[in-house]
């Protein structure tokens, strides 16, 4: 162990820029950064990515013309989780929180002790594409992203870096592919997902409060918790084994929270706000 849009107004796409323009742009900003030691803290590249809302209400948007079969049974618990993960990776957009348990304080704490949260956001056409935020509880804020074209970039204890070669926890952590991943990893890794009923599920990170009727399972399964090492200055990716789950995915097919520990206390909460 070591841790939608339900109106028919959709937000329109940036322009889509070439490639080659952003990874020069990219360059740019990196030689300029290590020539003046400039600390970054956000990377603004073309257009600005921006969050999709999620306003508090009975239930934020999602998109009714992308969801899951009606052949596709929520009592069939790995096919309905497979259609899911499906919605997520063929999204244009999505918002998702969470927040990483390290497993207490010390002898006697009542609950895992919150070691940091963060924020993810994608929208296909806008530079950098995918954003990905954690502030730790000592107060270090890490910025990863994916720039399009297979280039990664973060900012942490220094200025903003390109990431190449990217490592395994590079993409893990700087990717699109992070909104599906730990859905993923349930859906691989569970041999014990079943469900346990239909529940109304509310999200309540501040500013993104809302309530789903979903689907409620449960199970065990490996997760990858990515972190990042401040003396190396690096991204990591530590297997946790036998995390117990808790995870919600609504009437459309779209997940909503995902929740997992160890007995041990570590683990992390995910609630996935916005779909387009």
């Amino acid at each position: 162990m070591p841790h939608t849009f339900d109106s028919e107004e959709q937000p329109s796409a940036p322009e889509e820029r070439p490639h080659w323009l952003v990874s020069a742009l990219v360059v740019l900003v990196c030689l300029a950064v290590v020539a003046s030691g400039w600390g970054v803290a956000r990377l603004a590249v073309g257009v600005p990515l921006r969050a999709p809302e999620a306003a508090d209400g009975p239930e934020s948007r999602t998109p009714r013309s992308e969801t899951v079969s009606d052949g596709v049974s929520p009592e069939d618990a790995e096919a309905y989780l497979a259609a899911s993960v499906e919605l997520v990776e063929g999204s244009s957009a999505f918002h998702l929180t969470f927040s990483v348990y390290d497993g207490g304080s010390g002898p006697g704490d009542p609950g895992p002790r919150e070691a940091g949260r963060g924020s993810a956001v994608y929208e296909a056409g806008a530079e950098p594409e995918f954003d990905h935020s954690f502030t730790t509880e000592e107060g270090r804020d890490v910025y990863r992203y994916d720039v399009g074209g297979g280039q990664f970039m973060m900012t942490a204890d220094r200025g903003l870096e390109l990431l190449d070669p990217p490592s395994a926890a590079d993409r893990y952590l700087c990717s699109r592919d992070f909104g599906s991943a730990k859905l993923r990893e349930v859906l691989d890794t569970s041999s014990d997902l079943e469900l346990a009923g239909l529940e109304e599920v509310r999200l309540e990170w501040p500013g993104l409060r809302s309530t789903h009727s979903a689907y409620h399972y449960t199970g065990t399964f490996t997760a990858m918790l990515g972190g990042y090492d401040a003396e190396a200055r690096r991204n990591t990716l530590t297997s946790v084994e036998g995390a117990g789950f808790d995870l919600w995915i609504d009437r459309q097919g779209y997940p909503r929270r995902l929740d997992y520990r160890t007995q041990d206390g570590v683990g992390e909460s995910y609630e996935y706000h916005a779909f387009s």
